[in-house]
């Protein structure tokens, strides 16, 4: 007669084959089944590029001193037009209201080119002002005994100096100065997620990044997830909202013709395996150390998780690796971008030092890994979940068989 150890063994060793036979109801096709039904099966090689990637330390990358997140610059972009500290001078530009006063010398009372020799004595001042004009199409004001003078894309020092030089040998020590009126070549745009977008005229006084968008009313959604464009010359430059803050540096000059655009994007982050939560998380703020993302993310499962097996995956740039002393010999030449793996060891006293420092990107993915013991624990409480009912029935059996022989 079997033991009831035995029976017991034999019933789970049933069960399992069972389940494993895929007589137990599912969700959807098993792996295997779907494996097995393939009529064909393509997979990569060993060697395939897609199955290559570099392995770090966290601390690798936090010791190297090179900067976590690497974002475009404005100041650097766009040479020295864009470093310049002082105020950049506002050319005139083609349908600006313009005004011209001349002054002669006409003290002598002989009167002069632009002052008459009846009315000098009895004017208030000895100048004249000349009518309003508008910039033409070809940049040109017309001015008498002048002629025409191109003053678009000059400044007003230059257009005056130009002027006088045509008028001495007519008029008695002329004196020029020529005023905006109206300013509508000389505007920056700016459009996108501001609360009112529009063309803006760049005053005299001139203005940076900050300035033409706080005139739009300001950006309508979080700095950490605004950034803006500038488009100057045909070239467009994408910084974080925050940067123009935190770096006043990057907070450049506009000049007319440019166009600032301001972009919303919420940046996340992906975060699997042995957590509280396995979800996509949006960034807080305009930067997220490793430690902070993974509590945002719930943290590490206490009974799942390996405090020394947590890993973050991105694309990193080869001369990074190869600056941080990766042997990069085995991949493709022309592979700009190397599938990385990063590596952090929360186990150490050390880890959680590494993983405040280090910075978590848009569109990474953090995976933290099961600790053997939890392993062992999922089959332990399988085997129970199958052994606890039979083995409880065989008690009752027992502790009837006993009251009987009484």
């Amino acid at each position: 007669m079997q033991s009831v150890g035995t029976k017991t063994l034999l019933a789970v060793a049933c069960i399992v084959g069972i389940a494993g036979s895929g007589c137990t109801s599912a969700s959807g096709p098993r792996g295997a089944a779907i494996i097995d039904a393939a009529t064909t099966t393509v997979s990569a090689s060993a060697d395939s590029e897609s199955r290559k990637f570099v392995l770090l330390d966290v601390s690798v990358r936090t010791d190297s001193g090179l900067p976590d997140a690497s974002f475009s610059s404005f100041q650097k972009s766009f040479g020295a037009a864009a470093q310049q500290t002082r105020v950049p001078n506002v050319p005139f530009g083609r349908g600006d209201v313009v005004q011209l006063t001349i002054f002669e010398n006409a003290g002598g009372g002989g009167g002069g080119l632009f002052v008459p020799e009846a009315s000098a004595a009895g004017r208030p001042g000895n100048f004249v002002q000349l009518p309003q004009q508008t910039v033409d199409a070809a940049g040109d004001i017309r001015v008498p005994y002048a002629g025409t003078v191109r003053i678009a894309g000059r400044n007003a020092e230059s257009v005056q100096r130009e002027i006088e030089d045509k008028l001495k040998d007519r008029a008695v020590e002329p004196q020029v100065f020529i005023t905006l009126v109206t300013q509508r070549a000389s505007e920056v745009s700016v459009l996108g997620e501001v609360n009112q977008a529009g063309r803006f005229a760049v005053s005299q006084a001139g203005e940076r990044i900050v300035d033409m968008i706080s005139r739009a009313g300001g950006i309508k959604n979080q700095g950490y997830e605004s950034f803006v464009t500038l488009q100057r010359g045909g070239r467009s430059v994408r910084v974080p909202f925050d940067r123009l803050v935190k770096a006043p540096e990057e907070n450049v000059f506009v000049r007319p013709g440019d166009t600032v655009y301001v972009s919303r994007e919420v940046r996340a982050y992906t975060i699997l395996g042995a957590t509280g939560t396995q979800s996509r998380v949006i960034f807080p703020a305009e930067r997220l150390a490793l430690a902070e993302a993974l509590g945002a993310g719930g943290g590490l499962a206490d009974a799942r998780a390996h405090p020394g097996y947590v890993y973050l995956y991105r694309g990193e740039p080869r001369s990074l690796l190869e600056h941080l002393g990766a042997d990069l010999s085995r991949f493709d030449p022309s592979q700009h971008v190397i599938p990385t793996i990063y590596k952090a060891n929360l186990a150490e006293p050390t880890g959680l030092f590494a993983a405040r420092r280090f910075e978590v990107r848009d569109k990474d993915v953090i995976y933290i890994a099961d600790s053997e013991s939890a392993e062992l624990l999922k089959v332990l409480q399988i085997v129970g979940a199958v052994t606890g009912p039979i083995a409880q029935g065989t008690s009752s059996v027992y502790n009837a068989r006993r009251a009987n022989d009484f």
